[in-house]
């Protein structure tokens, strides 16, 4: 609407407002129908959206058949699933029994330091000096009961074994330099009492530094409860720099060393152990490498099963001498061993076993026999045959939900079109099959018994039917619905399909951004917008009109006024 002041019929006593608003009511008639039809282009936009979709699904349903053998799909089982897995891992596995008897499995080599990483501990020094790997603080410490004391910057561990034993608390402490751990029992033969350690109040972490709290307690020979240390005293940190750890080989060196001839840098300025070890395991050396904290070692296994070594190489490194690597301790892998039918022993340097069977795994769980069974897997061919039928039964039930009656696209001549392709190919009879079978009639597929001439009957599956002709004719059900001729059911399917839903088909065409559809509602907005503006200007006219009246008719009103006042002067002369 257009603005301006205005002030209707003041003069003429005429409601201009409501007569301009009825003119223009009548004059937008027009537009509200290209509305109406905007809103019928978009429902119609949104209907060929899903039923493109719709008919997609079918159309790559098709294309399962014609690019994959779905009717020689295979199955494999086990008789003993504790024993050993069977699955079908490629094309054209032989159908058969296999009987299978595991008589090793394959294990990984593993090789482990020659000795520990830390340095001894001087049991004479204070504690703070002596080489015990944690900082040790000053305070109190309480063994069942009894509390002592602990300077870390004057005791040594000598003396505070000395300090324990002295004290009353029930127990005797040692110290065993080959295992560098120390141990505490009771002193009493034969007393299998729990050794408890701490006390509310203690200010000393010394128990825990010397890794008896909380360490699993047991009986000696003497029949009295002992504890040790769960780690090595001079047990290195993995989190710390290298060169502000103590080694019992020395300080690591910067450089280079390999492991299965792969090259790991090593530069101890800024590597902890953690950090080379993550570098190792994220290499290519086949390993996989981590600290065992108990017993102050590295330990690496292979990757790979069998009986291969792992092979250690120095470089400009010494890391692998200083780590005890260098005349590691391996335990060889060992590899599989089993046999098919009875036949000669087979090994392989892994448990999953892919080239014994052809086209089968086989995973190898533990020792014993069993029977892995190969056969055609009927039940995967039944599912995709019925993922076809139900596509089938969607696309025809989507078409004529929206081109019959009040659907969006009622009478729809292209969508009309494929419902007649899609329902008169159905049950084609295929020229050139070599079996019995020429339509999907015969291996029972159809619209059942019942007929209602009101409606489309969905497609159906008489499964036991359908399995019957599997049994009998398995290639010819396979070319009913794709062939090398291109003759088959999915073979004409996906090509008219293609055709209507790919992004150049003429179903995109229509719905795709700046289609045609797009194309005509936008043509109908530009219409609107003319057609606004032509309103616009009528009603800025239609009011400059009734706006000229009143003024006109104010004119006329004061002229008459003038009249009246000249004829009243005469009359009274």
């Amino acid at each position: 609407m257009s603005g301006g002041f205005n002030i209707g019929g003041l003069i003429t006593g005429l409601n201009s407002n409501q007569i301009i608003s009825q003119l223009i009511q009548l004059e937008r008639a027009p537009i509200a129908r290209l509305e109406d039809r905007i809103d019928e282009l978009e429902s119609a936009k949104s209907a060929v959206s899903a039923i493109r979709s719709t008919l997609q699904t079918l159309r790559n349903r098709a294309q399962d058949f014609r690019l994959t053998n779905l009717f020689s799909q295979f199955q494999a089982t086990s008789s003993e699933e504790s024993v050993l897995t069977a699955t079908v891992s490629g094309e054209s596995p032989v159908s058969g029994a296999y009987a299978i008897s595991v008589i090793a499995l394959a294990s990984a080599t593993s090789a482990n330091s020659s000795a520990k990483l830390g340095a001894a501990i001087n049991t004479g020094a204070a504690l703070s000096s002596s080489g015990i790997s944690a900082e040790i603080t000053g305070g109190t410490f309480t063994i069942n009961g009894v509390q002592m004391n602990v300077d870390p910057a004057t005791d040594s561990l000598t003396s505070v074994i000395n300090t324990i034993n002295a004290n009353g608390a029930g127990v005797t402490a040692s110290y065993n330099a080959t295992t560098d751990k120390l141990t505490i029992a009771n002193t009493t033969a034969g007393n299998t009492s729990i050794i408890n350690f701490g006390a509310t109040g203690d200010t000393s972490n010394l128990l825990d530094v010397l890794n008896v709290s909380g360490a699993t307690q047991s009986t000696n020979v003497n029949g009295s409860t002992e504890v040790s240390s769960t780690r090595n005293l001079g047990a290195i940190s993995a989190t710390e720099v290298l060169n502000t750890v103590s080694f019992g080989g020395g300080a690591i060196t910067a450089g280079s060393f390999k492991i299965n001839g792969v090259t790991i840098t090593v530069d101890p300025t800024s590597d902890t152990l953690s950090d080379v070890l993550g570098r190792i395991n994220d290499s290519d050396a086949g390993v996989t490498a981590s600290y065992d904290s108990s017993t102050d070692t590295i330990r690496m296994v292979s990757d790979t099963l069998g009986s291969r070594t792992i092979s250690f190489q120095a470089g400009t490194s010494n890391f692998l001498n200083v780590t005890n690597l260098t005349a590691a301790t391996q335990t060889a892998g060992a590899d599989s061993q089993f046999t098919i039918n009875g036949g000669p022993v087979l090994t392989r340097n892994s448990n999953e076993i892919a080239d014994a069977i052809g086209g089968v795994t086989l995973r190898l769980l533990s020792t014993g026999t069993s029977t892995a069974t190969v056969s055609v897997d009927d039940d995967a061919i039944v599912e995709d045959v019925q993922e076809f039928i139900t596509a089938y039964n969607d696309a025809i039930s989507g078409l004529r939900d929206q081109i019959t009656g009040s659907g969006a696209l009622s009478g729809d001549a292209s969508l009309r079109q494929i419902e007649d392709y899609l329902r008169g190919n159905i049950f084609n009879q295929i020229p050139g099959l070599s079996g019995t079978f020429e339509s999907l009639v015969d291996i029972g597929i159809d619209t059942g018994d019942s007929f209602d001439s009101g409606v489309v009957s969905p497609l159906q599956m008489d499964e036991d039917a359908f399995r019957e002709a599997l049994r009998d004719d398995r290639a010819n059900v396979r070319d009913l619905f794709s062939n090398s001729s291109e003759t088959g059911i999915a073979n004409l399917f996906f090509d008219f399909l293609d055709e209507a839903t790919s992004t150049t088909g003429y179903l995109n065409q229509r719905v795709k951004s700046n289609g045609s559809i797009d194309t005509q509602i936008q043509d109908l907005n530009d219409r609107i917008d003319r057609m606004e503006d032509r309103i616009a200007a009528k009603e800025r006219r239609l009011r400059a009109q009734f706006t000229r009246l009143e003024t006109m008719a104010s004119q006329f009103q004061q002229q008459g006024a003038s009249l009246s006042g000249i004829q009243s002067s005469f009359l009274s002369i």
